[in-house]
């Protein structure tokens, strides 16, 4: 496996409808073409991902504020997969890394956001922790109802694997 270089996780504003839904990665040297300074009218929106992990759980030490930064895997396998829920792969399938489940908070004021699967060995961008509160994401809880319980166990966080093939 090889990784790109380290960049930037960045997405939607937590509070603000519109943009994108998904998180992406962003390079640390960008490049531009045409553009107009200044945040103008019409247009989306981007902003870096800050972690909101309240407490030491499921991480043993506390990440509160402290912006996130990401890393592209290449693979030379043609599929990669990330199973929620789970810290190993299946059968026949090779593990890159496992974590844990992150979104945006789960209440009907917030933008919703995809699942991410963050890796068990957490970082945060060198001095980046100033609580701004843009886009971010915590740890993902199962709910029992129409999920399962047991094999889930409800407010438990969710694990992840991310396998190819």
């Amino acid at each position: 496996m090889q990784f790109m270089p380290k960049g930037y996780a960045a997405g939607n504003h937590y509070s603000i409808g519109g943009s994108g839904s998904n998180f992406l990665y962003l390079p640390k040297n960008p490049e531009w073409k045409d553009y107009t300074d200044g945040l103008n009218h019409g247009t989306g929106r981007l902003y870096g991902v800050e972690y909101e992990i309240l407490n030491t759980k499921p991480y043993s030490k506390s990440f509160l504020n402290k912006d996130m930064p990401c890393a592209v895997c290449l693979t030379a396998r043609l599929t990669a997969l990330m199973v929620p829920g789970k810290i190993n792969c299946y059968e026949g399938w090779h593990k890159e890394f496992s974590g844990y489940l992150m979104s945006e908070y789960s209440t009907k004021e917030h933008s919703p956001s995809e699942y991410i699967c963050v890796d068990e060995k957490l970082e945060s961008v060198p001095g980046g922790g100033g609580d701004r509160n843009e886009a971010i994401v915590y740890p993902v809880e199962a709910v029992c109802g129409s999920l399962k319980c047991p094999p889930y166990v409800s407010g438990r966080e969710l694990t992840c694997v991310v396998c190819s093939k």
